[in-house]
């Protein structure tokens, strides 16, 4: 059963055109959906690939995660945390049935941790999420990674399955347009059908010289 964007533990985020390594993600299961932790070398710039960790990380502890992060930090990386909340078609919350996305004025708010960057930025285009060049996924962002706090909109088709185990995952910009959130809906239930979920990621951003405190 789907549980989210990323596989639980340790993956890479590599660029799309050169294989580069541009950081790492650390995922558990929290709340509504996962906690995602990144830690990011550069803004991915909305393309990149989700893959397994390097051997070395693969069995990685939310531990391991934490302790590792000083070795792993470069100057000037982002570190996001990033919780996704995940709703499914069919599903009722808050006494709404999601037979369709709710209008972007009655969707839930999104949960922050650890309390209030992210890996999307916005640029009035939506993106694109392909696994085995035929799961397509939508996302949409709300503020960008030179912002304190952001919110994601990931709309997962029921062939995508969790990211940086079996399957990778490429993000890229697609060539449709969406000058709102509400225009993005409107894209979005277009696709909503049985099997969907709905991700709100809520990311909170720390970009300095030095890792934050408590990774």
């Amino acid at each position: 059963m789907l549980k989210g964007q990323l596989a639980l533990g340790t993956v890479q985020i590599v660029n799309a055109g050169s294989g580069e390594v541009i950081g790492y993600a650390y995922t558990v299961e929290n709340g509504l959906g996962q906690l995602q932790r990144w830690l990011l070398y550069r803004d991915p710039q909305n393309e990149f690939v989700v893959r397994p960790p390097p051997a070395s990380m693969a069995g990685w502890s939310l531990a391991d995660w934490q302790a590792g992060v000083k070795s792993l930090w470069r100057s000037g990386s982002y570190y996001v945390w990033a919780q996704a909340d995940l709703y499914r078609h069919g599903g009722t919350y808050h006494g709404v049935t999601w037979t369709r996305l709710p209008a972007a004025s009655k969707l839930p708010p999104p949960t922050y941790y650890p309390s209030a960057p992210r890996q999307l930025d916005p640029d009035g285009r939506i993106i694109e999420l392909r696994q085995l060049q035929k799961a397509l996924g939508l996302a949409f962002a709300v503020r960008g990674l030179a912002d304190a706090s952001s919110i994601e909109y990931w709309l997962l088709p029921e062939a995508y399955e969790p990211a940086g185990r079996a399957v990778s995952a490429a993000i890229s910009v697609g060539a449709r347009q969406a000058s709102s959130l509400d225009a993005f809906i409107d894209v979005a239930n277009q696709s909503w059908a049985p099997g969907c979920t709905f991700a709100i990621t809520g990311c909170v951003n720390h970009h300095q010289q030095t890792p934050p405190a408590q990774p």
